[in-house]
C-alpha cells in the first residue's frame, strides 16, 4: 500500500510476454514464488548457465518485482505475471565488477529483456556501462538502477547514466 501497488495492480499486474531481467546475485530456483517464472539465464562469475543466488540479495530484488501473488506464499511482487531473466554478477562478498554489469546488460538486451533491473552499483563513472546501457535502450529496453541507499546526493552508476531510471529508497516517514 505504501506505493500503491493495489492501485497499480488495478491497472496492471505485468505481462507474461516482458521478460525482466535481474541483474545481480541470482535467483534462488527452487524459490516457491519465483520458480515456474525463472528463465534460462546466465552467471558472468562461472560463465555458466548457474544462476542460483549467490548471496539472496538477488532473490529478494526478484521477488518485488515478479513474486507470484496467486500461491498464497510470501509476498507479492510489483509485476507479478512477467517472467524472470537472471544473470549473475554480484559475488558472494557483495562485489561486481562494470565488466559484469555490461556484460549482464548487453546479454539481457539481445535475450529480449524489456525491463533490467540493477540493484548494485559504484561511485565512478564508466564508459562501458554507458555504451551498455545505450545498446540496450535502441533495443526498447527500459533500464531500472538504484541510486544506492546511502543517504546521499553522490552520483551512483549505473543509476546516474544517461538513460537509466534511478531509484532509491525512502524510511517509515519517506525520508
Amino acid at each position: 500500500p505504501r506505493i500503491a501497488a493495489p492501485a497499480g495492480w488495478d491497472i496492471s499486474r505485468g505481462s507474461s510476454q516482458v521478460a525482466m531481467a535481474i541483474i545481480d546475485s541470482g535467483v534462488a530456483p527452487t524459490h516457491p514464488d519465483l520458480a515456474s517464472k525463472l528463465m534460462l539465464g546466465y552467471s558472468f562469475l562461472t560463465n555458466t548457465q548457474n544462476t542460483n543466488d549467490v548471496l539472496g540479495h538477488g532473490t529478494a530484488v526478484a521477488g518485488t518485482a515478479a513474486a507470484l501473488a496467486e500461491n498464497l506464499t510470501g509476498g507479492v511482487g510489483l509485476a507479478l505475471h512477467n517472467p524472470v531473466l537472471p544473470l549473475v554478477v554480484l559475488d558472494a562478498t557483495n562485489y561486481a565488477s562494470y565488466a559484469n554489469i555490461a556484460a549482464a546488460i548487453l546479454y539481457a538486451a539481445a535475450h529480449g529483456a524489456r525491463v533490467l533491473n540493477i540493484s548494485i552499483g559504484g561511485a565512478g563513472f564508466s564508459s562501458t556501462l554507458q555504451s551498455a546501457v545505450d545498446y540496450a535502450w535502441n533495443t526498447g529496453a527500459v533500464i531500472v538502477a538504484c541510486a544506492m541507499n546511502n543517504a546521499s546526493s553522490t552520483p551512483m552508476y549505473p543509476a546516474a547514466l544517461e538513460r537509466v531510471v534511478a531509484v532509491s529508497a525512502t524510511d517509515a516517514s519517506d525520508n
